[in-house]
């Protein structure tokens, strides 16, 4: 008892907080109940007037359909007379069409044989200008290469002491190979047979030149070879081997073939003024970068063999 008159004011505020909570929940339990009886009746009556207007649309439907056949059937209709109105009206103006298309084709030829007429006389002037350009042009290339062709052989006889012969082979002879006796001559001769070298003489006599013949038939670059030879002259000469004439064994037994040109075509000697062409403007390189050493500039370009000794005998 001395406890509850301890807690009885406590108790009863608690009992007072939860009578209010409970008539709270009450309250809103019958809010949601009255709410969803609210959604219920919207729904029921949504669901009736979407039911009636399905059936609406059912009836709608059929007679839209109704309307799509008989649309379908005019324009059947009008398709067929159309046609027919079509088809009359062409056959009527078949005749003036043919007409005015034969008229109009024959000016329409008489105009592209003028225009043809017209190119053709415009084509042959064009044509004949170029041709005297070319022929002026030429006429230049040929003089500024035979004056550039000139200087590159005297550069090469000045600083190198390099000189072509031409005989029964071609003859390419060094001096100033040797700084301790700069006059020596160290020459070597090849031979060109049926588009392969072979090597003929050599002085003085130096060791593995079948391998360099082999290489010069298998790779067709002559200026290598020369500039290689020349290297071996050199070292022989350090080496304090002096020329003396001496005969290499004749390697055209050699069963290596050369490869086919491939910047200059060797098919007849007719072609050897475009070989020229092509070396006098190999020559204009050369002389620009005097320089450097001529035949480490000339090696890039690879020619037939026949077509490089020729050049190589006619530079004497």
């Amino acid at each position: 008892m001395e406890g509850d008159r301890a807690g009885g004011p406590a108790a009863a505020d608690l009992r007072r907080d939860m009578a209010a909570a409970r008539a709270a929940c009450e309250r809103r339990i019958a809010q949601g109940r009255e709410r969803t009886a609210a959604a219920a009746s919207a729904f029921r009556g949504a669901i009736l007037s979407a039911r009636s207007l399905a059936e609406h649309s059912v009836a709608h439907r059929e007679k839209l359909n109704s309307l799509k056949d008989q649309l379908r059937g005019l324009e059947a209709g009008l398709a067929e007379a159309l046609s027919t109105q079509l088809k009359k009206e062409s056959e009527c103006k078949l005749t003036s069409e043919s007409i005015s298309n034969a008229t109009a084709t024959n000016e329409q030829l008489r105009g592209l044989l003028l225009d043809q007429r017209a190119r053709r006389d415009e084509f042959a002037n064009v044509i004949s200008h170029q041709l005297q350009a070319i022929e002026a042009l030429e006429a230049n290339v040929d003089v500024m290469g035979k004056k550039n062709l000139d200087e590159a052989i005297m550069w090469y006889n000045k600083f190198l002491g390099f000189r072509v012969v031409a005989g029964e082979g071609v003859k390419f002879v060094f001096n100033k190979v040797d700084m301790q006796s700069p006059d020596d001559e160290y020459s070597f001769c090849i031979k060109v047979n049926k588009d392969e070298y072979s090597l003929i003489q050599c002085i003085p006599l130096l060791k593995d030149t079948e391998e360099l013949v082999k290489d010069l038939n298998r790779t067709n670059d002559l200026f290598k070879f020369v500039r290689t030879m020349r290297a071996r002259f050199q070292a022989a000469g350090i080496n304090g081997v002096h020329p003396a004439t001496s005969f290499c064994t004749d390697t055209s037994s050699t069963p290596i073939s050369s490869p086919p040109a491939v910047s200059v075509d060797t098919t007849s000697e007719g072609t050897t003024n475009q070989s020229r062409t092509r070396s006098r403007s190999k020559n204009k390189d050369l002389h620009a970068k005097r320089g450097a050493s001529p035949l480490t500039s000339v090696s890039s370009t690879r020619r037939s063999p026949r077509f490089a000794a020729a050049d190589a005998g006619s530079m004497h």
